[in-house]
Formats: C-alpha cells, structure tokens, sequence
C-alpha cells in the first residue's frame, strides 16, 4: 500500500527504497543506507540526490561526512497541500488558455490509473450531478483506496449521483439499481461529457468525449435503461 501511494505521488521504486530505508533507520551515512535497501552506494548516493531535490530527504555534514535524514511522513502532507495551493494560484491564466480554443467537440484518452484518475478529477470538479454504469468490484480492483475517497469527496461536494450496477455500489444511500449481467466497463455521463473506461487490469484505458449530441443519446438511453430496471 505505501509503496503504490509513494509512486502516486512521484517517487520511482527505487526512490521509495531508498527513502523508506533512510526512514527506517534514521540519520545515516550514504553506505548503510544503500545496504539496507540491497543496492549499491553509487546507486545510493544518485537516487538520495534526486530525493534531496524533491523534498525526501535533507542532510547534515558531521565530521566531514554526509549524514542523511529521511523527512517525516506527515511533512508529505503538507509539500501536497502546498503544490495544490501552487495550482490553484494559476487555474484562472490555464482555464483562460483552454477558454481560448473554443468550445469545439473533442475526444481525449487516458492510459493507466492516474490517467484514469485524471477522469474521476474532471468529475469532481466539472459536475453537479452525475449518472453511471459501473461494477463496484471491478472499480475496487484497480481502484482499491483511490475510489472510495472519490466517494466521500463526491458526498462533500454535494454532487447528485445515479448509478447502475451490478453490486451495491460504494455509497449504498445514492439512488442505484442493480442489473444482473457483470459490467467490465464503465460509463459517467456529467457536464455534457461522457467518460467510458475500460477496467482492464493490465492497461486501464479511458476515453473523455465533449460532444452535445452524442451526450445526449447516451443520456436519453441511460434514463431508458433506468426506468426499465
């Protein structure tokens, strides 16, 4: 679990060897710390640098020897919290850049789970209400701490929600009906968009289109589906 949130958030494997071993044992020296992560001290010393300029680890000079220290776990939060206010500083000059194009249809796709993730955002941020087909179990597969945070964030938002599933979906008090047939894709109609995701385990895929008539076929035949249900 550590290790999928520390790579989420932009650390390589290596990296986050390094850096949960300099955690485990503390302030040390280049050489112990490359023996505790079973690498060796070059290796070391060059993914403790890339660490050191993104904000991992800092060090201290003692006897004419580097001494290096892991941050604490709770200062993540904060260099988080800190790099969303950075982008909240510029999201008006970026929404003008993409105002600027026009309101013209277009289809992007996103490849991955923090493509897909980048998906779920847009939803978040772009929608007041929302309709969905979407398996829970096949979401918690790839999704298995990710989702139901999207959930109560979802909830805090005050983001209105229909779903259609297969299982009782994550949040049991919003409107859903389940069908019995087991759905491998999933589909979010919100904001005039439609989102269609393929939950492929090896190479999650998803598909972001903006176009009004297409949204509203797909939206005329999820309400068909739902009042047939």
């Amino acid at each position: 679990m550590k290790e999928e949130i520390l790579k989420s958030i932009g650390l390589t494997d290596r990296e986050i060897k390094i850096y949960l071993a300099n955690l485990q044992l503390g302030s040390s020296l280049v050489q112990n710390i490359a023996n505790f992560a079973n690498l060796n001290r070059t290796s070391a010393y060059d993914l403790l640098k890339s660490l050191e300029q993104k904000g991992f680890v800092s060090y201290a000079i003692t006897s004419g020897k580097k001494i290096y220290n892991a941050i604490s776990p709770n200062k993540i939060l904060g260099m988080l919290k800190e790099k969303e206010m950075m982008v909240k500083k510029i999201l008006p000059e970026l929404n003008l850049l993409a105002n600027g194009v026009g309101s013209r249809p277009n289809v992007e796709v996103y490849v991955g789970k923090n493509g897909l993730k980048t998906i779920f955002e847009n939803i978040l941020s772009d929608s007041k209400s929302f309709c969905c087909i979407a398996s829970k179990d096949e979401l918690n597969k790839l999704f298995k701490y990710y989702f139901p945070q999207f959930v109560k964030r979802r909830i805090n938002n005050g983001i209105k929600v229909k779903i259609i599933s297969d299982s009782i979906p994550f949040d049991k008090n919003a409107p859903y009906k389940l069908i019995k047939k087991k759905i491998k894709t999933a589909t979010w109609l919100y904001d005039g968009k439609i989102a269609m995701i393929s939950l492929n385990e090896d190479e999650p895929i998803g598909i972001l289109i903006n176009e009004k008539n297409f949204y509203e076929t797909h939206k005329m035949m999820f309400d068909l589906l739902w009042e047939n249900i």
